[in-house]
């Protein structure tokens, strides 16, 4: 059991603090690729100093790469780097060690599905941070998905232990 509580724990912690690098990261890089106009003393009179380019076509549609590529990793729709959704994924971990504690075999199969679903997460958060060449977050994901596989087969020989005691004491 307290294998369980500190692979939860450990996979919760990095899982966070991922998520917390990745959106620093993120945050921290420019989002506006306009440079600021510099006044110039020239006396020309042309209001554009000399451009050929007209200010309603420049500024219009000018939707950069670096402006609207903030790609957000979405499962149904629900963005899985939002604070709400961490906060989730912290708290049903939370309750699932509460109720390993309190309730046995049927959290260990909560338990199972959970960290069966959070690991098939995992594996497409590393593919995708590799590709995205993040290598500190990639290190932090391959290190959770590790911590969900190996609660996965924890659950399922504690699962497989129960059953096979069940029929023991049965005959």
């Amino acid at each position: 059991m307290i294998l369980t509580i500190s692979l939860i724990a450990l996979s919760t912690v990095l899982f966070v603090t991922g998520v917390v690098i990745e959106r620093g990261a993120r945050v921290s890089t420019p989002t506006n690729s306009q440079q600021p106009v510099q006044s110039s003393a020239t006396t020309s009179s042309d209001p554009d100093g000399g451009h050929d380019v007209t200010p309603s076509s420049s500024q219009q549609g000018s939707t950069s790469p670096e402006q609207g590529s903030v790609s957000a990793e979405t499962v149904f729709g629900v963005g899985l780097e939002n604070p709400w959704v961490v906060g989730v994924f912290v708290l049903i971990w939370l309750l699932l060690v509460i109720a390993i504690v309190r309730l046995g075999r049927i959290a260990w199969v909560g338990l199972l599905l959970v960290a069966v679903g959070a690991g098939v997460l995992d594996v497409g958060e590393v593919g995708r941070q590799l590709t995205e060449a993040h290598p500190v977050v990639a290190s932090f994901a391959v290190v959770v998905t590790l911590a969900h596989i190996a609660l996965a087969v924890l659950a399922l020989f504690v699962l497989a232990r129960t059953m096979r005691k069940g029929r023991l004491s049965v005959n």
